[in-house]
């Protein structure tokens, strides 16, 4: 759910600020035109979009796989995973296509790295490999890892913003940036763990009990 919170926090503010932008030059494009052109308008666009959509199937399936708290269901769990990976990929090549090459390399290359190794270590896990598992875990640590430049470059963005505050579309999309960022941190955070942070459905149910 957290995953998907920060998709759909960044997706309708980018949407919603690229909307106003084209509306103040009054082109004469309809508003599903303005839709359609930031959503595939380029190649870079709809590399962007298309991991957003991938993402988001990810956090659905992650959603199912603890729907019934921890332990989670491994076989939708590792589908989380390689989706995600998939959506860095094509994060990573949007990215790119923008000319922000580093920032590819951490929020698609090392990410995507991340998911895929925690997808593999999982199996790996369910076959009690003891040194695979602790490569999962490290994978999951890449993860987690690969946020912290896109962190940075939203603090960056934010900071100037604030101090400028010359354009509040530019600041508005900074400080969605930034919040989506710690978003996604928070749950990555939260599968650091084995068994994560969400309680066994059996602890839940036994606290709703009378006297429990």
């Amino acid at each position: 759910m957290l995953y998907n919170l920060g998709n759909s926090l960044g997706f309708i503010v980018g949407l919603g600020v690229a909307l106003a932008a084209d509306a103040s030059r009054d082109d004469g494009a309809t508003v599903w035109g303005r839709v359609i052109a930031h959503v595939v308008g380029s190649p870079a666009a709809a590399a962007l979009t298309g991991a957003t959509s991938v993402f988001f199937w990810g956090g659905l399936l992650y959603t199912r796989a603890w729907s019934n708290g921890a332990p989670p269901d491994p076989k939708l769990n590792r589908q989380g995973d390689v989706l995600s990976g998939i959506g860095a990929i094509l994060l990573g090549i949007g990215l790119v296509i923008m000319g922000n090459p580093w920032l590819a390399a951490s929020a698609g290359l090392l990410h995507a790295t991340g998911k895929f190794g925690a997808a593999l270590g999982g199996t790996a896990t369910r076959q009690g490999s003891f040194a695979q598992s602790r490569v999962a875990d490290f994978c999951k640590d890449l993860v987690l890892v690969s946020r912290v430049p896109a962190v940075l470059v939203g603090a960056a963005a934010l900071w100037r913003e604030l101090a400028l505050l010359e354009n509040m579309q530019e600041l508005l999309l900074s400080l969605s940036f930034m919040t989506c960022c710690l978003i996604w941190a928070a749950a990555d955070w939260m599968l650091l763990s084995p068994d994560g942070w969400v309680k066994p459905a059996v602890v839940r149910l036994a606290r709703r009990e009378p006297g429990a």
